[in-house]
């Protein structure tokens, strides 16, 4: 991947793929121009790939969408998904739903989604947010 120069759309859903390929895959992130879309759903990454997945969004230029929902990710990788949205440019869409996030990551992503133009599409759902951070969410969304 870090020299392919066709691949736009990569699924790697359900295939059990923890933090060491998760890390891995990050980093191909951070100089791949080509790929637009990554669905990592239902695997297991946990924080340190998903810290590292933040890192890489920071510097790609090109995924439009991300699919981390159901990999065990908590409020230490959410929070750092979070601020990396405020410098990506190229995400539409974010999945993070069934992971272990709280209102911490919550009002993060809130914060960030009220300067986040780009992103069309959130899916938030089954995670561990208050009525309140809902609410905030929603809100700052709809300010977008």
């Amino acid at each position: 991947l870090k020299t392919n120069k066709t691949l736009l759309s990569l699924g790697l859903g359900c295939n059990a793929i923890g933090k060491v390929t998760g890390i891995a895959l990050a980093e191909v992130l951070k100089t791949n121009q080509t790929l637009t879309s990554l669905d990592m759903l239902n695997n297991l990454l946990g924080d340190e790939a998903g810290k590292a997945t933040a890192e890489a969004l920071k510097m790609n230029k090109m995924l439009a969408y991300l699919s981390l929902g159901n990999c065990q990710l908590s409020d230490e990788a959410g929070k750092m998904l979070a601020g990396a949205l405020k410098s990506n440019t190229a995400l539409t869409s974010l999945q993070l739903h069934f992971n272990k996030l709280s209102d911490e990551t919550g009002k993060a992503l809130a914060e960030s989604l009220k300067t986040k133009k780009t992103l069309k599409s959130i899916l938030l759902s089954n995670n561990n947010f208050s009525n309140e951070v809902k609410e905030t969410l929603r809100q700052s969304f709809n300010e977008t």
